[in-house]
């Protein structure tokens, strides 16, 4: 049992349990007294006290009942048939299961009973902390997994204060100067690239149908969900262009105009009764090819691949083939340049051929060995008149 002291400042309170010390306030609000637990720090008691007599006093209804159990249920609901988000369901937030009994998963496994209120900002450090502390299939856990369920977290937080769950959203704390949200852990993409010889190997091991899929995902730099639902009236093939909708971004529409040897990689794909290119035997898209991929790499000899890389290697040879990043930003979809710099340097051998056609313009240069800025210095020397040190 915890312990609760009274401190000097009036309304606030110090709450002494297993976990640590925390501060809380008491106020009163539509004639009952509240009492709410606020977090370690005392100018956030002070601050959430302030708030809450404003609150009071013009009317606001301060609903503070609402768990994140209730939160996660009523948020996995409203996005049923999102395929991003039943990923986020199955790994991170918790679903119904076939006999309509919620499972928890990693984040209602930690915040299931707790009010919404007490997600404060150093609660959420804590458990960043302790996500990245646990181990995940026997290896370390990477930072950009933490930082999917921090995300998650975020996005859920946000639905809960459109509802009228919450006040605000303990993310808006984590600020550095630039205004940007400081508490994810930083993210380095993986440089994994296929050369051509690679390619080569991988498509001569390969099915039909998986080579015809690796081919698209290589030349369009689609994700492997894009990929796999491509429908043949998304394809212009008299023009080239491709639109198609992008699963991670709400099926935002996007377009894109296809090369030659995909076009005839197209036209080569008989079109049966499906609406979709790449289809199993029951004309349905593919569910997923991680088993036969994961063959094919064995096959071939190439280790640490994901599919994912293939979007990678598309890129990565568009870059070494002299391809602007502004061009392939725009390929990837990518919100702004920052994302596409990881090809930056693959840019560089491009431009530095680029740079030497330039050679023999003045003609057979020859060089003396000395430093060109040594004999610059002489010959300035050189020039200038004598003065007398002496005058």
């Amino acid at each position: 049992m915890g312990k609760y002291l009274k401190s000097r400042y009036p309304g606030i309170f110090q709450y002494v349990g297993p976990k640590g010390t925390v501060y809380g306030i008491d106020y009163y609000a539509g004639g009952k007294k509240h009492r709410e637990m606020v977090g370690p720090l005392l100018g956030e008691a002070q601050k959430k006290l302030n708030e809450r007599k404003d609150q009071a006093g013009k009317g606001i209804v301060i609903k503070k009942k609402k768990t994140f159990r209730e939160l996660a249920q009523e948020y996995s609901k409203l996005r049923t048939g999102n395929p991003s988000h039943e990923k986020s369901q199955k790994y991170f937030i918790g679903y119904f299961d076939e006999n309509n009994e919620w499972k928890d998963m990693s984040l209602t496994e930690h915040f299931g009973d707790w009010k919404l209120f007490q997600i404060t900002p150093h609660e959420i450090e804590k458990f960043r902390q302790e996500r990245k502390e646990s181990p995940a299939n026997g290896r370390e856990r990477s930072g950009v997994s933490v930082n999917r369920e921090l995300q998650i977290l975020s996005h859920m937080l946000n639905k809960a204060i459109e509802w009228g769950w919450l006040d605000y959203n303990p993310f808006g704390r984590f600020r550095n100067p630039e205004g940007k949200t400081s508490i994810f852990y930083e993210e380095i993409g993986r440089e994994r690239f296929l050369t051509k010889d690679e390619i080569l190997k991988l498509l001569e091991v390969s099915p039909p149908y998986l080579r015809n899929i690796i081919i698209a995902a290589i030349f369009t730099q689609l994700r492997k969900g894009d990929v796999l639902r491509l429908k043949w009236d998304q394809i212009d093939l008299e023009t080239g262009l491709l639109t198609y909708q992008e699963q991670k971004k709400r099926n935002k529409t996007g377009h894109k105009f296809l090369n030659d040897d995909m076009i005839d990689l197209l036209m080569g794909i008989p079109k049966g009764e499906s609406e979709y290119i790449f289809t199993g035997p029951n004309g349905e898209p593919l569910a997923d090819i991680k088993k036969s991929f994961n063959t094919a790499c064995r096959k071939a000899g190439i280790k640490d691949l994901h599919f994912h890389d293939l979007r990678h290697t598309g890129a990565s040879h568009l870059a070494m083939s002299g391809a602007a990043l502004q061009f392939v930003q725009k390929q990837l979809g990518h919100a702004n340049i920052t994302m596409t710099q990881r090809y930056s340097h693959l840019t560089s051998n491009f431009e530095k051929q680029q740079i030497n056609l330039m050679n023999g313009l003045c003609g057979e240069i020859k060089t003396s060995g000395k430093k060109i800025v040594r004999n610059a210095e002489i010959e300035e020397n050189q020039a200038q008149p004598y003065i007398n040190a002496s005058a």
